[in-house]
């Protein structure tokens, strides 16, 4: 991100390669760090010694991404300013090629995955009518929505969504978005409009009706949980979480023999599931299938996230404070230094 004013001089910068080309430590970087039981980056491939994840900022497949800057405009500034967002996409980090190939080798191509420049007044700035190639508003708000959604900012994220079904009340999933928002906030109930809207769109949209189940399970209506995901089964035979929340159904109605079907079927997806090996244990342990039972148990205290995994995240954090506010959901990129670290502590 870098902002200049009409004479080329640069206001803020971030995200820039420095001479030895480590990253700039507070650039936004989609990536991650995984880290040992010693707090320590595990930067050189040995996978088996991660036990824990200090943040993620990786974008998987359907998200979006909100990035946050803050700068400040000089008193001498001469309007307009220019502001360039590019993302730069380099396959390796600078440290992982230090420690394969040495500190001496050839520069790692970076390459500009997507650039946008927008020009902004010093005062006030009207609103622009969008590019002919741009997304439609009703995307743009549903992308916001998404990533006000990972940032847990729930009420910003269901205004968002509710823009989307404004502009486009035909699109079901917009409906859905609205129901989903609501339920990681935790309001049950006021997610159960949307969804249901989004049935009456589609009547057999499986993820409406997958997140309709959860509303019905925190309402204890367990006869329509059990419906809406047998019919999510039904449609996804492959669905791991429609099989593992029908087997977690079946379980809280004491429907043994059905809830085994499901954490199997599960198991015979994804096999390293921790809900099917810790609740298969359980339930083959009631019927007397002891081997069975211990077998589930062993696999699941192997495969079970440390619980020490949020202290190795501190301690690698604690080490780098620069980057620290990346594990942070909600976080600013700005040219401010610290509050620590200015002068008698002003702002």
């Amino acid at each position: 991100m870098t902002v200049k004013d009409a004479d080329g001089n640069e206001i803020y910068h971030s995200g820039f390669l420095k001479p030895d080309g480590m990253l700039d430590t507070r650039a936004h970087s989609f990536t991650n760090r995984p880290v040992n039981v010693d707090g320590e980056f595990v930067d050189n491939h040995k996978v088996w010694t991660i036990h824990s994840m200090a943040y993620d900022n990786s974008i998987q497949s359907g998200r979006s991404a909100l990035v946050r800057y803050e700068f400040q405009v000089p008193a001498n500034a001469k309007g307009p300013l220019s502001v360039t967002a590019r993302v730069n996409y380099r396959h390796l980090r600078q440290s992982y090629l230090n420690n394969v190939l040495g500190p001496e080798h050839p520069a790692y191509p970076v390459v500009e995955m997507a650039g946008r420049t927008r020009t902004l007044n010093v005062g006030m700035n009207q609103p622009t009518a969008p590019e002919a190639n741009d997304n439609q508003d009703w995307m743009r708000w549903n992308n916001l929505g998404i990533g006000f959604i990972d940032q847990q900012q729930y009420s910003d994220a269901v205004e968002a969504f509710e823009h989307v079904v404004k502009l486009r009340p035909d699109y079901e999933d917009g409906y859905v978005n609205v129901g989903l928002a609501y339920l990681e906030w935790e309001k049950y109930s006021s997610a159960r409009p949307s969804l249901e809207k989004a049935l009456q769109l589609h009547p057999d949209y499986a993820r409406a009706l997958y997140y309709l189940a959860l509303v019905e399970r925190r309402e204890g209506h367990p006869e329509a949980e059990v419906a809406d995901l047998q019919r999510v089964v039904e449609l996804y035979p492959q669905s791991r979480d429609a099989r593992r929340e029908l087997g977690i159904a079946y379980y809280q109605q004491h429907r043994s023999e059905d809830a085994i079907a499901q954490f199997q079927a599960l198991q015979a997806i994804d096999p390293d599931d921790l809900a099917a090996h810790y609740n298969l244990a359980v339930l083959y342990r009631r019927k007397g299938m002891k081997a069975e039972a211990e077998q589930q148990a062993a696999l699941y205290a192997t495969k079970r996230i440390d619980p020490a995994a949020p202290t190795y995240s501190l301690d690698f954090l604690r080490k780098h404070p620069e980057i620290s506010t990346e594990s942070v959901p909600w976080h600013m990129h700005t040219d401010r230094e610290p509050t620590a670290a200015r002068a008698g502590g002003q702002q």
